[in-house]
Parts: structure tokens; sequence; C-alpha cells
């Protein structure tokens, strides 16, 4: 019988954990959570804020008492790890009670990500946020109910970001944005840059760009943010600037890592120590198209990266993880905003010769109701035409699309290839020639 350790029970710990006790009943996996609960949607913390979600119980998947009666795993909440001794194979763990030491036969990082701090002079308190944990969520949507602030301001570009301005705007409050750069999130062709700031602006949304903020303190009962030109007063400020991995335990401890600080990770999902594995967004992973490592922290590549790693753990059978494309997709009031695959720039960065086109058709016939105009950013190599990155925006639902792209990216499918997809079509879903259809017959004719 086997021991097993997990650092962190959300999405890729939780995964790997319920995966080994299903391939190995026998073994022993111990979970330590520093927090009080488990597996929950980070996601959903902006919807719960905007009050679209009644109760923070509702974005966790499954309790800790579930954990350990149902699942089988040895869970223990509010125990924070504080180092690994890779040679030893032992953890030291800070308890309720003291530290204690804890030895693996195999062990698995899966601590997550943490707030960007670089470049801002900032401290979490009553009126100033970060929105990552329940706990953050919990503490803005119980700051707003009780003190009813009338001006408020999110700081950042990212999606976190986008979706804060429209939970803090529905519930009424003076919203700003503040961003570094005159376009948001290095992810977003201009086109979807503009068309979101645009969405923002008719929504009433305050627009401060091009400011570089160094610091956001608490003054007198309000939050004074300053940039390197002006400053500015709220009653409450979001700090989301994005997330990096927390890779802490590892770089302490000799295990390697590489861009942006992640650990550095094999298919299998091992570490440079073979009985040490990672999982989830402290890890790095791959550009399924250029093949170079890559970072991003996304839910999807979480939960997969914890079922491989405990399926390699488990040693009953070996399964790869591929990579990521980056495909993301958000709401921003009445828009939808979607991307996969690499932007112009990034094309341009690792050597393809690349081009971008836009087009715009409507999301449903245009004699059906309910429809909108969709738009498609594409990027393709301009010899073959073979696709390398797509940007969607339109109608909330319509750009769910972008999973179309994502599938032709992976199958490293031509433009003239898009063209001749035989996708489906009723006058409540699509115009005759949808909008991805439409992009390869406009696209070739390019090359």
């Amino acid at each position: 019988m086997k021991k097993v350790v997990i650092i962190g029970g959300n999405a890729a710990g939780m995964s790997a954990a319920s995966q080994i006790k299903r391939q190995q009943p026998e073994w022993e996996v111990i979970v330590f959570e520093k927090r009080d609960y488990i597996s929950y949607a980070a996601c959903g913390i902006p919807y719960y804020i905007q009050g679209l979600v009644e109760d923070l119980d509702q974005l966790i998947s499954f309790t800790p008492e579930e954990a350990v009666q149902k699942r089988k795993v040895n869970l223990k909440t509010r125990h924070k790890v504080l180092s690994i001794d890779p040679q030893l194979k032992t953890v030291s763990v800070d308890t309720p009670t003291g530290t204690s030491v804890e030895s693996f036969d195999f062990l698995l990082i899966s601590t997550g990500a943490r707030p960007v701090r670089t470049g801002i002079d900032y401290t979490p308190s009553e009126r100033i946020y970060n929105a990552v944990t329940l706990g953050d969520a919990e503490s803005i949507r119980r700051f707003i109910d009780k003190e009813n602030p009338k001006k408020c301001a999110v700081i950042g570009g990212g999606y976190i970001a986008i979706e804060m301005i429209e939970a803090l705007r529905e519930r009424g409050l003076e919203t700003h944005l503040i961003h570094r750069r005159e376009d948001l999130s290095r992810n977003l062709e201009k086109e979807l840059s503009t068309a979101a700031k645009k969405e923002m602006e008719k929504q009433g949304v305050i627009l401060n760009l091009s400011q570089h903020v160094t610091a956001v303190k608490e003054k007198g009962g309000l939050v004074e943010v300053e940039t390197e030109h002006d400053k500015f007063t709220y009653d409450l400020v979001i700090v989301a600037t994005g997330v990096e991995p927390e890779s802490t335990l590892a770089k302490n401890c000799g295990i390697e890592t590489g861009i942006k600080g992640a650990i550095r990770v094999n298919k299998l999902m091992q570490t440079n120590y073979p009985y040490i594995y990672a999982a989830g967004d402290c890890t790095e992973t791959k550009n399924i198209i250029t093949g170079e490592p890559y970072y991003v922290a996304l839910a999807l590549k979480a939960n997969k990266e914890g079922v491989i790693a405990g399926v390699n753990i488990s040693g009953v059978e070996s399964e790869t993880f591929p990579g990521v494309l980056g495909t993301a997709i958000t709401k921003l009031f009445d828009i939808g905003l979607a991307r996969t695959g690499l932007t112009l720039a990034e094309a341009d960065k690792h050597g393809y010769d690349a081009f971008k086109f836009k087009l715009s058709n409507n999301s449903k016939s245009n004699y059906y109701p309910g429809g909108g105009l969709l738009t498609a950013v594409l990027v393709a190599e301009k010899k073959e035409g073979r696709v390398l990155g797509a940007q969607m925006f339109g109608p909330v639902d319509s750009v769910k699309r972008i999973d179309v792209y994502a599938t032709a990216i992976t199958a490293k499918m031509t433009l003239d290839q898009i063209f001749q997809l035989d996708l489906s079509y009723a006058p409540p879903f699509s115009p005759v020639y949808d909008l991805v259809v439409l992009s390869g017959r406009v696209g070739r004719k390019m090359i």
C-alpha cells in the first residue's frame, strides 16, 4: 500500500485525489488544504457578488464531509504545508494543534495561483480587495450589502476585471475601470478590446486608461488610488491585475520552475523528482501550436491535469497532457468575448508568416428575431492558410462558436478546410453561411 500526499484541495488536487482512490482504493491519500473549504468555482465569484448566485455554497462542488465520507479521502482542512523535503520524502505541516511532519511515497503539488502584486503598493482591507477566493467574494458582497458604497473602481484589464466591472455596475455602483494600457488584456486583439470598451461606456462605466497605478491606500473611510499622473478616490476598490503561479514551496526545495515561476512538469505531470507531481494553476504547460512553454490559469486545464496526475500516480495506466491553446470566454453585459490560439503579435513573435482579418455576420438568420451582429478575427499562415488563432465578439450565446475554432486549430486545419466543414443550419441558430464557415470562405481568398 502506498501513501500519497496532496498539497491543495481545489480543482487539481481533489481531481487527483478522487482518481487515485478510484484506481487504488487501498492507498492512503492525504489532502492538506489551508482553508476551510475545497473544490470551489472561482469563476462564479463575480456572479455571487452581483447577486445572480444567491448562496456562496452554490459555488462549492462538494464539501469536506463529502470528500471524506464518499470519496474516502483523508482531508485535513486548516492545514498549511510549510516545506517539502524531496530527499526524505516528507512535508512539514502547520496544523491547528502545532507543527507536524508527514511522509509520502508520492507527492502532488496543487497550490494554485495568487494575485499578482508586482508594481502596486497595497494591502487588502475592508475597502480594498482581490477577487480570487470564496473569502474575497463573501467579504466584497457583505461590504456592498452593509455599507452601500456609491463609487468603486476595478484595476486591471483581464477576464476577472471585465467580469467584476459588470458585477459592480449591475449592483448600481458608479464603476470605474483603471488600466495601465489603452487596450485591455494582451490576450485580446485590438478589435475585441475596442468592442469591450464600447460596451462598458454604453453601460455607464467610466474608463481611466493608460493609467499606471502605483499605490492603493485606505484613508479616512475612502480608498485613494495613485497613478503616475493622477489621484482618484473611491468607496471600494478591486485589484484584479491577474494571477501568477503559487510555486513558493516548490522553489524552496529545489523543484524546477519555468515560465513566470510556474512549476515545470513533463507530459505525465512529473517534476524533476519522478515521485513528485504538480498540477493546476501552479504549473507550466505547453502551447499546442508552438510547442513552447506556456502559462495560463484556467479551470478546465487544472481539472484535466489533476485527473492525469492521479491516473499516473496510481500506476494502473499512463496518460499524458498535450497542452493548451488558452481558449477562454467571458460575458460583458450584453456581449460575449471569446478567444483561442495565438494573437497576431504572438504569431509574429514565434516566427510565423501570418496575417489577420476580420469579418461579421448575423448570429441568426436576419429574419429570425433575437439575433445580432457576430464578429470574428482570425489569424492564419499566409502560405497554406493554417489557422493559428481566432477571437469573437457579439451576442452572448453566439461566441461559444469559438470551440469550433479551438477544434480546428488543434487539428491543424486550414481556412479551406474550415470552409468545407459540414456545420448545422437552421434560422434560430445561424444564417446558411455560419460565420465560422464564412471565415473560411473569405480567408482562403486572401492566401
